[in-house]
């Protein structure tokens, strides 16, 4: 029986070598899998970082975008409500002017020149006086009323003005497109980050259920290893205690065998004793059991 359970034993405890040897390989399989999982995590929360920064970077300047979008629009609105007076008080000029036997112009150069002259010139005060007369012909013979010189003086200012603020425009639309291109920047980055991040998670998720699995497979070994210990040790305690139950065995058989050989050699002085008592003369052996039996 005992050569079959150390045979058995034997049996076992190779496989225990084959299973520590598979578990540790295992443990090496699943410790590189995780350090290279981790790794592709950290690559993964790296770009997403990234991408989230160039979202708050684009966002930045979408704000400004719709800054400068709100100011260039309310220009061109101003600048709508001012062409259409532009084009009021050009009628009003026009209609004026047009009563002019000569051009408009040429009219308005005449009474400067003629104004200009007598700001400027010392003159006798009949040629004054008649200087001052052809200023108030030309002005009644051609009808150039204050409303039209008004209306001249008011189209040149919302001209300038017109000017001005078309200036204005194009620098808040230059502004626009220049944020506008700078965004597309960011905003191409923020893709490329965010697609870069979800194919190295996919890459991690691999590696993570890979992970699994293979942890599954460690669990499997692990109880195999388990039981196959828990075998090993019942076996090695089953051949002790059938070890221990033979050396008591045979320590039990040869106190019987003393006890028995004292037994015989106790009658066997008995017998000599009593040949003793009765004077008979013993030999070298009888002496020798009389005193082993303790009876001399």
């Amino acid at each position: 029986m005992i050569d079959g359970l150390r045979k058995e034993l034997a049996s076992l405890q190779k496989k225990e070598r084959e299973l520590q040897e598979i578990k540790k390989n295992l443990t090496k399989d699943t410790k590189d899998l995780k350090r290279k999982r981790d790794e592709e995590n950290k690559k993964f929360s790296e770009l997403i970082e990234l991408g989230k920064k160039q979202r708050e970077e684009r966002n930045s300047i979408n704000e400004e975008i719709y800054k400068y979008k709100a100011l260039r629009d309310r220009e061109r609105e101003k600048l709508k409500i001012l062409k259409e007076k532009a084009i009021g008080l050009k009628e009003i000029r026009e209609k004026n002017f047009a009563l002019c036997k000569e051009s408009p112009e040429r009219v308005i150069r005449t009474i400067e020149h003629l104004e200009w002259k007598l700001e400027t010139t010392v003159m006798k005060l009949d040629k004054e006086k008649k200087i001052v007369d052809r200023i108030r012909e030309l002005k009644e013979n051609y009808k150039i009323s204050e409303e039209g010189m008004d209306a001249d003086i008011k189209l040149k200012d919302s001209n300038r003005k017109i000017k001005d603020m078309r200036t204005k425009i194009d620098v808040y639309h230059k502004e626009v497109s220049k944020r506008a291109e700078e965004s597309k920047k960011r905003h191409e980055r923020m893709i490329y980050y965010f697609d870069r991040a979800r194919e190295i998670k996919e890459i991690a998720d691999r590696y993570h259920n890979a992970l699994i699995e293979k942890n599954k497979e460690l669990d499997q070994y692990y109880g195999e290893l388990r039981d196959t210990i828990r075998r090993i040790d019942e076996l090695s305690n089953k051949i002790k205690e059938i070890k221990t139950e033979r050396q008591v065995q045979r320590l039990r058989e040869r106190t019987e065998k003393v006890e028995k050989k004292k037994e015989e050699l106790r009658k066997q002085g008995k017998e000599i004793y009593e040949k003793f008592k009765h004077g008979e003369k013993l030999t070298g052996d009888e002496l020798r059991i009389l005193q082993e039996s303790d009876l001399l």
